[in-house]
């Protein structure tokens, strides 16, 4: 055989190989972890019936590889009761249209329970706990947000802790939009609200060095901490 002919049919036979792996994976998931988003298992049939035979090509010396193609990142989920596209995109910060596209839905279907999802992870509008400054004089004592994503973020009904009881809730009034790359600072006095300044209206500090401050979202989830030194 000749040496062309032979690595025709190696690469023809790992083709083969891998599409029986992951159409056994798929087979393993649907029957262990709960049922798949639909669509999933006939878009991946779809996907291996459409992949060509690959051809062997010659390299000549002084060719470059191509470089990988970067993948998104996932988080798995498994869907809840009362779980709906609009309510994952506002927990996850991910733009509903995505959410459904990425897993293979319409605008028309509904949510199963027990149904797994996967939820795009992407820096865009995300915030994050820059410092805290004049920690322990009420004066000058304020948290600094600031957004370090691509999209924008409102801060409407998030929340201030530190963890002993003491939370500052975000207004409604002035709505906080965080854009790319802008800041609002939390102060712990009293003082009259704007869209780049906030105040707790407390008479004694909060922030000491040792404490942690944590930043969470309407739905109560942890989305930034920072540990005042």
């Amino acid at each position: 055989m000749k040496p062309w002919k032979r690595l025709l049919f190696y690469l023809s036979l790992n083709v083969i190989v891998s599409a029986c792996t992951v159409l056994t994976m798929l087979f393993l998931w649907d029957q262990f972890s709960g049922p798949m988003p639909r669509r999933l298992l006939p878009e991946a049939l779809r996907s291996i019936a459409a992949a060509p035979t690959p051809t062997p090509t010659q390299t000549e010396p002084g060719d470059t590889e191509p470089q990988p193609t970067p993948t998104a990142d996932y988080l798995v989920y498994q869907v809840a009761a009362g779980d709906t596209f609009e309510s994952l995109a506002a927990k996850y910060n991910v733009p509903v249209e995505e959410l459904i596209s990425v897993n293979g839905f319409s605008r028309s279907q509904p949510l199963g329970e027990g149904e797994v999802l996967r939820i795009p992870l992407h820096a865009s509008a995300s915030v994050i706990i820059d410092s805290v400054i004049g920690a322990g004089d009420l004066e000058t004592e304020r948290v600094l947000l600031k957004q370090r994503g691509e999209g924008e973020l409102s801060l409407v009904g998030w929340r201030l802790e530190d963890g002993q009881g003491n939370i500052f809730a975000f207004p409604q009034f002035p709505q906080l939009i965080l854009y790319k790359g802008g800041a609002i600072n939390v102060y712990t006095k009293a003082g009259n609200n704007s869209v780049v300044d906030l105040f707790w209206g407390l008479d004694l500090p909060v922030w000491a060095s040792g404490k942690t401050v944590i930043l969470r979202d309407p739905q109560g989830n942890e989305r930034a901490t920072y540990l005042i030194p």
